[in-house]
């Protein structure tokens, strides 16, 4: 196995080995395909979460207009998922063959419930165009988008916390995080298809995103804290991993644009509460104030952009050290035919 001279070049950290060791780590070659696609699985796994119930409370309108996004987030998850596996030109046999994979690859696995999300997705969004099929048969698929989308969206940290043998992951508050930052980014999205529902339907919506996204922004943040309250520091590149991470500009901008949506959804949501200033009457229902929908529309981009820094600066700051550290024997089993920074196959 070829030598190779080692030198950490870790930020701000005492971390640095000049001697010969077995040979460093050449993958993961991630790029942002990966970090695009994780981002849309949790995108439209959420928002089908979302919708799906928002069906089952018989909205119709934000759910037209919600499966036709879910679609296309569900189409852009798998469509990253396979240029990375394809590199990029054989992505479209990607799903194919993670049937082929399936019984020990991870990534295979993952690539099926995206591929079920799309399905269902594209199934309840003709649906919905075409205002065919009767109740019972869209709550059906509805339901079975809503499980898809969980099972793709906390899958996705699962992938990473446990079954790729990078130690900075192995880490259980990572499915947490991603579940969290999955509803944090489907509520901006859905808020943002509400704003422009000009009908009781969209001032009820726009209360319960409101809300919403108050709620998640809390939960990304005590993830996140989670998260990086669990680093097992006695493996030392975890260490290092969780510096390089706190060094670089996109975690401290991640974290900067979550808190401004704590405070910014949290101020909007007072009028839902009565507080403050009153909202505007629309039929029988009251709408958020003209400025409180102005701010929540800011506040919603700003969710969507913290959103995949979120999925960015896990998914790098594992990268960075697995590529720092020596080849480990998890690498050489059986149980991964290819080296685990393909997640178990790239074509």
């Amino acid at each position: 196995m070829e030598m190779s001279l080692y030198t950490a070049p870790a930020p701000n950290t005492p971390y640095g080995i000049q001697t010969p060791l077995l040979q460093i780590n050449q993958y993961p070659l991630w790029s942002g395909y990966v970090e695009l696609a994780l981002y849309f699985t949790e995108l439209a796994g959420m928002l089908m979460v979302i919708i799906a119930l928002l069906e089952v409370a018989k909205f119709k309108s934000i759910t037209k207009s919600g499966s036709i996004a879910t679609f296309i987030a569900s189409v852009l998850a798998l469509g990253f998922f396979a240029a990375d596996l394809g590199r990029p030109e054989e992505g479209i046999f990607a799903p194919i063959r993670a049937i082929q994979f399936f019984p020990y690859s991870w990534m295979a696995r993952g690539v099926i419930f995206v591929s079920g999300l799309l399905l269902f997705s594209f199934v309840y969004m003709v649906m919905k165009i075409l205002n065919k099929g009767g109740r019972i048969t869209t709550l059906v698929v509805a339901i079975l988008g809503l499980f898809a989308g969980i099972f793709s969206t906390t899958y996705s940290g699962f992938e990473l916390a446990a079954t790729t043998g990078v130690p900075f992951w192995n880490n259980g508050a990572i499915p947490l995080l991603y579940l969290s930052d999955g509803v944090f980014v489907a509520t901006a999205l859905a808020y943002i298809l509400a704003f422009f529902i000009k009908s009781e339907e969209g001032a009820r919506v726009r209360f319960l995103m409101v809300r919403l996204q108050f709620y998640s922004s809390i939960a990304v943040l005590s993830s996140w804290f989670l998260f990086m309250a669990t680093v097992n520091y006695l493996y030392v590149f975890n260490q290092v991993a969780f510096y390089y991470m706190l060094s670089t500009s996109s975690f401290a901008l991640d974290i900067g644009l979550t808190g401004i949506v704590v405070v910014l959804s949290g101020f909007s949501t007072m009028p839902t509460f009565g507080f403050l200033m009153k909202g505007v009457q629309i039929g029988g229902i009251m709408d958020l104030p003209s400025t409180i929908k102005y701010i929540m529309l800011a506040t919603a981009i700003i969710a969507l952009i913290a959103g995949f820094l979120t999925r960015a600066d896990i998914l790098l700051a594992g990268q960075y050290a697995y590529q720092l550290a020596p080849m480990t024997p998890f690498q050489l089993t059986n149980s991964q035919p290819v080296p685990i920074g393909a997640f178990g196959w790239r074509g």
